[in-house]
């Protein structure tokens, strides 16, 4: 018999969930708990949102925490082969790493590169508006001599002229 009375769900929150104001009736169930990388304080400016989080904090369902730097260069490291560091924030990547530190948990986030990143960790995702439906890996071409390269450059390293970012699919 599977008793999920005992069953806690954590969710690793970044700047989009706190913006959209994390559902009620999931504030309301007291298995409810939410962790927020340290790194992200900082970016709580309204006043509702910071509503939203002394609710949480009174019924003690608020974790801050740092992620470890195992799980962070575990991150990094999948963000430069995806193609998506270039499109991350320190704090995105510390909402990532936090998740990987508490098997199990969610991620809530609308921002692409984060549920991106997320997919190829293997990390659940909830989005309040926009969820992506395919992986992406990204790299970058030169629009003059076609050369393709991994990371995000100014220029082409080979002949100086712009670079391009493009994608490959993949299904999640």
């Amino acid at each position: 018999m599977n008793n999920n009375k005992d069953e806690k769900k954590t969710y690793v929150i970044d700047s989009t969930a706190i913006m959209h104001f994390f559902p009620n009736e999931q504030l309301a169930n007291e298995d409810t708990y939410l962790i927020i990388p340290e790194k992200l304080k900082s970016e709580i400016k309204s006043f509702q949102a910071k509503a939203v989080l002394e609710v949480m904090d009174a019924d003690q369902r608020l974790i801050y925490t740092s992620p470890s730097d195992h799980s962070i260069k575990i991150v990094k490291e999948k963000a430069i082969s995806s193609g998506d560091i270039s499109s991350l924030s320190e704090t995105d990547i510390h909402v990532i790493a936090t998740a990987l530190d508490f098997p199990g948990s969610r991620v809530i986030s609308d921002d692409n590169a984060v549920q991106n990143l997320c997919a190829f960790l293997n990390i659940d995702v909830e989005t309040f508006l926009f969820k992506i439906k395919t992986r992406r890996v990204y790299f970058w071409k030169c629009v003059g001599c076609n050369n393709t390269i991994k990371t995000k450059l100014n220029v082409c390293p080979e002949c100086g002229n712009r670079l391009k970012r493009f994608y490959k699919k993949k299904k999640i």
